[in-house]
C-alpha cells in the first residue's frame, strides 16, 4: 500500500529527473532546436533508469515506489480541475463545434482500427478482442481511464493484463503526441503555418535555452490574498481542492442512481465539476478570486510531473509479451489522428486549423494535457495566438477551452470587441497605431488567409507590450 513517504519520495525523484532534464536541454542545442519539452526528455531519462528498465540488468536503479504508476491518473485530475476556472465561455463559435466533431470522429475511428486489429490477431493467437478496447482507452482516454477500464476487466475475470496493456497504450500515446507533435510543430513553424514565430535563429536566449535571466523575468501570478492571511497560491490550489470534491461528490450521487455508474471516472466528474463551478463564479463576486495566471502555473506544474512519471512508468515487459499488436494498433490509430485532426481539420476549420489541429492530435493521443502542453510549446504564454484588449479576451482562455472542444472565436472579434475597445474606461496608446491595426484586423474576415496574413505582418511592427497598453486599467 503506497503512503505518503512513498509520494514524497515518488515526487523527489521526478523533481530530480525534471532538474536533469531542464539542465540537459539547456546546454544540448540539438534538444533546444527541434523544441523539446523538459517532461519528455525527464521521463525518457526515468523509463530507462527504472527497475523495470536498468533494474532489470543491474541492481542500480531509480527506487520508485509502487504506486508511481497512479500520478498520472491523479494530476490529470488536477489539470481537469483547473480548466474552466477563471474562463469566460461567451458563446460557442462553428468551429469550436467543427473541433468537438472532429475530436469525436478521431475517437470513433481510433476505436474501429484496435478492435478490427485485436480481432485479426484473435484468428491467430490468443489475444482477446479487449486487447483493440484498450488502445482506445489508453489513447484517447488516458492512464486514468485506462487503469479504471482495465480493472473492470480484470474483476469480471475476462483479461489478466488489461491495467497493464492500457497503461502502456497510454503512455505510447503520449510519447507519439508529443514526439509527433513536436515534429508537426518544427515543421509548421518552417513553413510559417503558427501564429507565433518559432524560428530557432530569431529566438532570444530565453526561449532557446528555456532559462530567463533576472533582469528579463515576469511576473507568474497576482496575489489574491495577503501572505498574513493566507498564501495566494495556496488559496488557489484549496479551490482546486473544492472543484475535486465536488467532482467526487457528483460521481457518488450517480453511483446512487445506478451501479453502473461506479464506471464513471473521477477525472469526467472532475471536469463536469470544474465547468459548473467556473460559470458559478464568473456570475457572483467570487470571480474576482480566482487567479487565472496562478491556475495557468497549476495546470503547467501538474502537466510537467504527469507527462514525466507517464513515460518513467513504461513497462518493459507488458511491451516484450505484446509488441506487435500494441506497435500495429498504435500506428493505426495515430494514422487515423493526423487524418482527422490535418486532412479533414483543414477542411472543416475555418481559423487556425493548424494549432487547432496540433492540440487535437495531443489529446487524441494522450489526453487533454498533451494538447495543451502541445499548444504551450507553440505559444508559451498561451496568449500570443490572438491579442485581445479586454482582460476578459486575453486568450489564455481561448487556447484552453478550444482544444477542450469548445472555441470562442466569433465572439472575440467584430462588433463586440469595438464596441469593449472604444469603452470610455479603456486606456488607449498615444498614437493609437497598435490599437488601430488590432480594430481593424478583428473587424476584418479574419477566417480568410489574406486577413491573417496582413495582420501578421502589421504585428511586427507593434510589441505585444504597445497592444496590451490598450488594455483596462487594473
Amino acid at each position: 500500500m503506497m503512503t505518503l513517504n512513498d509520494v514524497l519520495k515518488d515526487f523527489a525523484y521526478l523533481s530530480v529527473l525534471i532538474l536533469i532534464g531542464f539542465e540537459l536541454r539547456k546546454h544540448i542545442k540539438l534538444l533546444q532546436r527541434y523544441f523539446i519539452p523538459t517532461s519528455l526528455i525527464a521521463g525518457t531519462i526515468g523509463m530507462f533508469l527504472s527497475k523495470d528498465w536498468l533494474g532489470a540488468v543491474t541492481p542500480v536503479s531509480i527506487p520508485f515506489s509502487s504506486g508511481i504508476g497512479q500520478w498520472s491518473g491523479v494530476l490529470v485530475i488536477v489539470v481537469c480541475a483547473t480548466m474552466f476556472l477563471g474562463l469566460e465561455l461567451n458563446q460557442v463559435g462553428r468551429d469550436g463545434m467543427a473541433t468537438a466533431f472532429l475530436a469525436g470522429v478521431a475517437h470513433q475511428g481510433q476505436m474501429a482500427v484496435g478492435l478490427g486489429i485485436a480481432a485479426l490477431f484473435g484468428l491467430f493467437t490468443a489475444i482477446p478482442y479487449q486487447f483493440g478496447y484498450m488502445g482506445v482507452w489508453g489513447f484517447y482516454a488516458g492512464h486514468g481511464n485506462a487503469t479504471t477500464v482495465g480493472n473492470i476487466i480484470q474483476d469480471a475475470g475476462l483479461w489478466d493484463d488489461a491495467v497493464g496493456v492500457g497503461v502502456t497504450f497510454a503512455t505510447i500515446g503520449i510519447l507519439c503526441g508529443v514526439i509527433l507533435g513536436m515534429i508537426i510543430i518544427n515543421y509548421g513553424a518552417k513553413r510559417g503555418l503558427t501564429h507565433v514565430k518559432m524560428s530557432f535563429e530569431t529566438m532570444d536566449e530565453g526561449e532557446r535555452t528555456g532559462y530567463i535571466r533576472p533582469e528579463n523575468r515576469v511576473s507568474v501570478g497576482n496575489g489574491v490574498t495577503n501572505v498574513s492571511s493566507l498564501d495566494p497560491l495556496a488559496f488557489q490550489l484549496a479551490i482546486v481542492g473544492l472543484v475535486v470534491v465536488i467532482g467526487v461528490v457528483v460521481r457518488a450521487l450517480l453511483m446512487q442512481i445506478h451501479p453502473i455508474m461506479s464506471n464513471f471516472p473521477l477525472v469526467g466528474a472532475v471536469l463536469v465539476s470544474s465547468m459548473i463551478v467556473g460559470f458559478i463564479i464568473n456570475r457572483t463576486a467570487f470571480k474576482e478570486r480566482i487567479d487565472r495566471k496562478l491556475m495557468s502555473r497549476i495546470t503547467g506544474t501538474a502537466l510537467e510531473y504527469m507527462i514525466t512519471a507517464a513515460i518513467a512508468t513504461t513497462s518493459r515487459q507488458i511491451f516484450i509479451n505484446y509488441a506487435l499488436p500494441l506497435v500495429l494498433i498504435s500506428f493505426a490509430m495515430v494514422l487515423v489522428n493526423l487524418f482527422v485532426c490535418f486532412y479533414l481539420g483543414k477542411r472543416w476549420l475555418h481559423s487556425n486549423p493548424f494549432e487547432t489541429g496540433v492540440g487535437l492530435f495531443g489529446m487524441a493521443c494522450g489526453v487533454l494535457a498533451t494538447g495543451l502542453m502541445l499548444v504551450k510549446v507553440m505559444d508559451p504564454e498561451l496568449h500570443k495566438q490572438y491579442i485581445g484588449v479586454d482582460n476578459k479576451l486575453i486568450l489564455d482562455n481561448h487556447l484552453h477551452v478550444q482544444h477542450a472542444g469548445v472555441c470562442m472565436a466569433d465572439s472575440l472579434h467584430g462588433r463586440r470587441l469595438a464596441d469593449d475597445f472604444h469603452r470610455p474606461d479603456h486606456h488607449h496608446n498615444r498614437d493609437g497605431g497598435a490599437a488601430s491595426v488590432l480594430l481593424n484586423w478583428r473587424r476584418a474576415d479574419f477566417r480568410t488567409e489574406k486577413s491573417i496574413k496582413d495582420f501578421q505582418q502589421k504585428r511586427e511592427v507593434y510589441s505585444y507590450e504597445q497592444i496590451y497598453s490598450c488594455s483596462p486599467a487594473a
